[in-house]
């Protein structure tokens, strides 16, 4: 029975509510809810829907319910449960135009880098590995185009600000925030199944940490990831992202893109360093009174927060383990 009560004590210690809370806390809940999404999407799609799961409609299912279940529902529980300002503060509209342009070089750093990885992995024989979630288009006119930015962009980029730059961000005190822009990008990189975009993803990551730090809120963004859209709308026939439907060895890929992708990734890095140093200057414009003294919130971010790491997280390491098995079934063919 002392055993038995022991197991007990250990399993409700670890799965209740944290105090002070940790990040690796919702990290098991986004994983939990991935399971939900899948298992109910495989469902769904068995013989319920007349469509594929590949389809524009197909997808847009599968998104919506992978983003409320493994991110948005998560979120808002735990922010009810302990109190967490997981949305942030306004901090005004310069900040977050800003943030919206920034989006640009996002667009031409992903472009090259999917790229790259995309011609050195076939190079060195390895085949192509679709995004566990995707969709193909045929034609595209006005309706497809509005769906395909909503359920690609939108969705998405709310998703992943709720759930990682907000209820994971608050599990990271002032002193330890840089913490949280090396630990957010491999969380987002970990839960995005998508390998030939990794190296993009881990960068786009860092840079969002960056906005959200810079506006302070999660809207900057989500509007950094929707310029990054519009960016590709707009010069995507000048930096072209290869199409992974359109090749299946290295001799398909044009030597081409090389043209584009490396003078994108000079431009990006340039843009990168500017739209930083003016995001660190509206936020400290923002942070400090005419005086010069700091206009303070009223709880910080990550004010509920302590330690980085604190003994055996077993909620973090299920949650990165069961990632872990969705990456395995990846690499063998499986979609959501």
């Amino acid at each position: 029975m002392a055993v038995l009560k022991a197991v007990k004590d250990f399993l409700v210690h670890a799965f209740k509510y944290p105090k002070p809370f940790n990040w690796g806390y919702p990290v098991f809940f986004g994983s939990c809810g991935l399971i939900f999404a899948v298992f109910l999407s495989k469902l769904m799609f068995a013989g319920a829907f007349p469509f594929s799961s590949t389809s524009l409609i197909g997808c847009a299912v599968i998104v919506l319910l992978l983003v409320m279940a493994a991110f948005l529902v998560p979120s808002v529980l735990m922010a009810e449960k302990g109190g967490l300002d997981i949305t942030g503060r306004y901090t005004g509209i310069g900040a977050l135009i800003l943030a919206f342009l920034s989006g640009a070089p996002l667009y031409l750093i992903k472009a090259a880098f999917h790229n790259f990885a995309l011609a050195f992995w076939l190079k060195n024989g390895g085949s192509v590995i679709f995004p566990a979630i995707f969709y193909h288009l045929d034609e595209i006119n006005g309706l497809t185009l509005f769906l395909s930015i909503l359920i690609d962009t939108i969705v998405p980029a709310f998703g992943i600000s709720f759930f990682f730059l907000g209820a994971v961000w608050q599990g990271f005190n002032e002193k330890r925030k840089r913490w949280a822009f090396i630990v957010i990008p491999l969380l987002i990189a970990l839960y995005s199944f998508d390998f030939i975009d990794l190296p993009a993803i881990l960068i786009i990551g860092w840079w969002l940490c960056i906005v959200r730090s810079r506006t302070e809120n999660i809207y900057g963004p989500v509007l950094a990831l929707l310029g990054a859209r519009f960016t590709g709308i707009l010069i995507g026939s000048v930096v072209v992202e290869i199409d992974l439907t359109t090749v299946r060895t290295y001799s398909d890929i044009p030597t081409t893109f090389y043209y584009s992708s490396i003078p994108a990734i000079v431009v990006a890095v340039i843009l990168f360093a500017f739209f930083r140093k003016t995001l660190g200057e509206f936020h400290n414009a923002y942070s400090n009174d005419v005086y010069g003294d700091p206009r303070l919130p009223a709880e910080k971010d990550g004010g509920k927060a302590n330690k980085l790491y604190k003994g055996f997280n077993l909620t973090l390491v299920l949650g990165i383990a069961i990632c872990v098995i969705f990456w395995i079934l990846l690499f063998k063919g499986a979609r959501i």
